[in-house]
């Protein structure tokens, strides 16, 4: 039977912005002189759950509780950057949002995840709202001071109107990720 890699994700719609802090941020020398790899453009997402590989009737029992939801945009602004497993030892940089936005979106992770349970899937770690923006190629790195000096600054606003079960295919050139199923805001 076959099997699809997939995940549960908020779209986001302000690229521009995000782009601009990547821009902004490969300029940086530290970052400039190690082999950190910018998110493209279309991979720009907050993941709320990594389902994993996936047959064709748990995909249609997912859909069938997606389109249970019913939510209205949410506002965010977009709001500190941190990194993965820790600032140390980085191999992840990520944008997150401010506590209004953020609170909201794991409201509507929350329900999503309630679903999802009903049909027997649990969340392997708690959601905590955050897009990844870029990725360290080699070595980990130190990005305290970078973080620091971008606690505070905002890239821009945004607003959440869809939520999407993607598939995700892994390439020599990185992921391409594409809709299953979308679930609109109202």
């Amino acid at each position: 039977m076959k099997q699809i890699r997939s995940f549960i994700a908020l779209e986001i719609n302000n690229k521009k912005a995000v782009e601009k802090l990547q821009l902004e941020l490969s300029e940086v020398p530290y970052l400039r002189h190690h082999e950190v790899k910018a998110v493209k453009r279309e991979n720009l997402h907050f993941t709320v759950i990594f389902l994993d590989e996936l047959d064709l009737p748990n995909i249609e029992k997912i859909k069938n509780k997606l389109s249970e939801l019913d939510f209205q945009p949410i506002k965010i602004t977009y709001r500190g950057l941190g990194a993965f497993p820790n600032p140390n030892f980085a191999n992840v940089i990520w944008l997150g949002i401010e506590e209004e936005g953020k609170s909201k979106i794991i409201l509507l992770a929350d329900c999503v995840i309630s679903k999802l349970k009903e049909i027997g899937f649990k969340p392997d770690k708690p959601f905590t709202p955050h897009m990844t923006i870029f990725r360290v190629k080699k070595e980990r790195l130190r990005v305290n001071e970078i973080l620091s000096k971008y606690s505070t600054k905002s890239p821009g606003d945004d607003v959440i109107q869809k939520l999407s079960l993607k598939s995700s295919s892994l390439t020599p050139q990185g992921p391409v990720y594409s809709d299953i199923f979308v679930v609109h805001a109202k």
